[in-house]
This record gives C-alpha cells, sequence and structure tokens, in this order.
C-alpha cells in the first residue's frame, strides 16, 4: 500500500474511532431469503460466475517453479494448472484427449503427465508427447489430441482461468482498479504453506457474507478477537464488481504519536480485498489468507471453501513449519467453531418462513455492494 494511501487510510479509521462511527451505505439494503434456497437460482450463478466470469484459482506461489503442477476442481470444472518449462502459467482441462481420464492428480513437480488408463503421455504446455500402439491412431496426428487448453493469465501474483474452453477473458476490465492496489502487496513473493478445504451447510453467498462486517466481532467472537480489533469499524472502498474492507486492530492508536509522513499503518490494519465472484483475500502483517468459496455439490444448501496460507518465507524448519501451522489453526478455530455454525443455523432458518428478506445495515455495506452486483447481474444474463 503506497504511503499516501496509508495515510488516507489512518485518517479514515482514526476519525471512526473518534466519532464512534464507520462506513456507511446511504441506505438499508433488504436481501431476499429466497436467493439462498432456490435451485434456479443457483443454477444460474453456477453458470454465469463459475462459467462465464474468470476466477482466481491462487497466487504463484501455487506454482512456486518450473515444470510444477496443481489440481484444482472446486469450480466444478477439472482444472490443471502448471508452470511449463519456459516458467509460463497455463491451464487446462484435466481430461486425457483419448478417453476422458483424469491424467493428474493432488500436486508437484514433474516434467510430463502419463494417464493412467492407457499412459498417454503431456507436457506441461499441454501438447501430446507420445501415445502407445501408435500405428493405431496415424490417421489422427498427435497435434489434434493436445489438452484442451484455458485462457490463463499470471498477473501481479494472483493466477487467473476463464473456466469455459470458448470463454474470452479481459482481465484489465475484469480487475478495474483493484488491480494497482494488488500490485504493491507483491505476491509474487509468497510462499505457498499450506492449503485445507471445508465443506459446510450453507449457500457459498452465506460463507461470503462472513467476512464482510465487523459488525459481529465482539458478539460472536468475544472470546477469540474482540480483544484485538475495533468492532463494527471499517473503511470501504469498491473497484467495480469488486471490493476493500480495512479492518482496525487496537494498536491503530499508536500512530498518533507520529508524523503523518511517516505513518507506518500496515501492521495495525487488517485488508480484507473481495475478488468478485468468489475469492476473499485477507492480508495480515505477516502472511495471506487466500478464501476460495465455491457452491457445493448439494447447491444452493452446500457451499466447499479452500482456504490456502502464504507467508513470507519458506518454512525450512520444524520451528518455521509448526508456527504458521498455529497460525493457520487459530484462522481455522474462529471460522469453524464460531462463524460457520451461526451460518449453518441462518441457512436452515431460511426455510422456515419466518422472514422473506433479512436485512443489511447502513453500517454495512460492503453486504449490500455484493448483492446487489451478484442480484443485478443475475437479471441482465
Amino acid at each position: 500500500m503506497r504511503q499516501s494511501e496509508q495515510i488516507r487510510v489512518g485518517e479514515s479509521l482514526l476519525h471512526c474511532i473518534d466519532n464512534k462511527t464507520t462506513a456507511l451505505a446511504d441506505r438499508i439494503y433488504s436481501q431476499p431469503t429466497q436467493e439462498y434456497i432456490c435451485q434456479d437460482v443457483a443454477g444460474k450463478e453456477h453458470e454465469l460466475f463459475f462459467r462465464k466470469t474468470p476466477i482466481c484459482v491462487g497466487l504463484s506461489g501455487l506454482l512456486p517453479e518450473k515444470e510444477t503442477y496443481y489440481t484444482h476442481d472446486l469450480s466444478g470444472q477439472p482444472f490443471l494448472l502448471t508452470r511449463d518449462k519456459s516458467g509460463i502459467f497455463r491451464a487446462f482441462l484435466n481430461v486425457c484427449r483419448h478417453r476422458g481420464a483424469r491424467i493428474a492428480e493432488s500436486c508437484g513437480k514433474r516434467s510430463s503427465f502419463s494417464c493412467p488408463y492407457h499412459a498417454w503421455k503431456y507436457g506441461l504446455d499441454g501438447k501430446l508427447i507420445a501415445r502407445p500402439e501408435e500405428i493405431s491412431f496415424r490417421s489422427s496426428p498427435k497435434e489434434n489430441h493436445a489438452l484442451t487448453e484455458l485462457k490463463a493469465i499470471e498477473r501481479n501474483g494472483v493466477l487467473w482461468v476463464m473456466p469455459q474452453p470458448e470463454g474470452t477473458m479481459d482481465l484489465d476490465t475484469h480487475l478495474d482498479t483493484i488491480d494497482t492496489d494488488l500490485q504493491n502487496f507483491k505476491l509474487d513473493n509468497l510462499h505457498h504453506h499450506e492449503t485445507r478445504t471445508l465443506t459446510r451447510k450453507m449457500n457459498w453467498k452465506l460463507v461470503m457474507d462472513t467476512f464482510f462486517e465487523s459488525y459481529h466481532f465482539c458478539v460472536l467472537h468475544k472470546n477469540s478477537i474482540c480483544s484485538i480489533f475495533h468492532e463494527n469499524l471499517s473503511t470501504f472502498d469498491t473497484s467495480g464488481d469488486h471490493f476493500r474492507l480495512i479492518f482496525a486492530r487496537r494498536t491503530i492508536e499508536e500512530i498518533r504519536s507520529h508524523a503523518k509522513s511517516s505513518w507506518d499503518v500496515l501492521p495495525h490494519i487488517v485488508s480484507i480485498y473481495v475478488l468478485f465472484p468468489n475469492t476473499v483475500l485477507v492480508w495480515q502483517a505477516d502472511h495471506i489468507e487466500l478464501w476460495q468459496i465455491f457452491p457445493g455439490k448439494n447447491a444452493p444448501e452446500e457451499a466447499v471453501i479452500q482456504l490456502s496460507f502464504y507467508t513470507p518465507e519458506k518454512s525450512v524448519d520444524e520451528s518455521s513449519k509448526r508456527h504458521w501451522d498455529n497460525n493457520l489453526d487459530l484462522v481455522l478455530h474462529v471460522v469453524e467453531n464460531e462463524d460457520f455454525p451461526v451460518g449453518e443455523g441462518t441457512q436452515k432458518g431460511f426455510h422456515t418462513g419466518a422472514q422473506s428478506h433479512i436485512t443489511f445495515g447502513a453500517n454495512e455495506p460492503a453486504l449490500a455492494h455484493f448483492h446487489r452486483t451478484v442480484t443485478n447481474k443475475l437479471k441482465h444474463e
């Protein structure tokens, strides 16, 4: 974050503290509960947001060096992500062009893939290198059987994929101005520590809602993070469909004793970047949490959540690994034992008829922005 932006954020947060306020929407927003439980809505969302919209699949550290690969299945499309021999990020459908078997599982380092069914061999650039009994396929050249490639772009340390082979990806338009902000965090220098996957009985949008306000911090999280953060206090800035929230740690008061020109706000905040439609990038002072949230197999009543933890340095010994494991466990404790149980109860409540709409207060502008964007895009599809 540039110094000028740090000063602006610091001034805004201190103003909120002094005036006991927060970033405010211009009005209350009502969100139909039907949009969390309707099968038809879920189908339209899947087609628009998880087939026709660029998806963030990770940060550059997911593929840390040449000839590495990672399989990603949460969107419903089986992605095979690679960094080829030239260091270029590529994405393919993880489907053999012979009989349709998956050619790779998990992640790792290798120079080629061999299909487990008939041993057709592919390079990390997707080209078919060899196939047993070549004479039986001589009328169909190998170049006609390369893996199906997807549009893939690596930008400022973020990996983007277009889920459908025929899709086009205008990343400049999609990212709007949020790309400039992300650039300053040097995300491409981070190391992938670990990824964990969770499945919960709640709509994917309800999982997203978890991250969009601090109004609940000292109620739901009174015994965990309440003492660390100011509650019901944040900045809120939009960038097209995307947006940024900044929550203030209680330590932010320390900057008052310094000249504004030397303010170092970063140790005293947490920045939440929402990369529409389904990615939440949480910038902490010493690490990055990347949350990717997808509809589950039982949509709209299920979500699959993937949390990837990125660190400034690679864990080289048991002590550093234990340090980051403990940090990851703490993050998961808060959401698994505090946020998500409430969310699953909320999902059940949507079916009771207790209310036709839920209410987002003026102090919850990010929730209104996100749901208004989702609803408007579905209407115009």
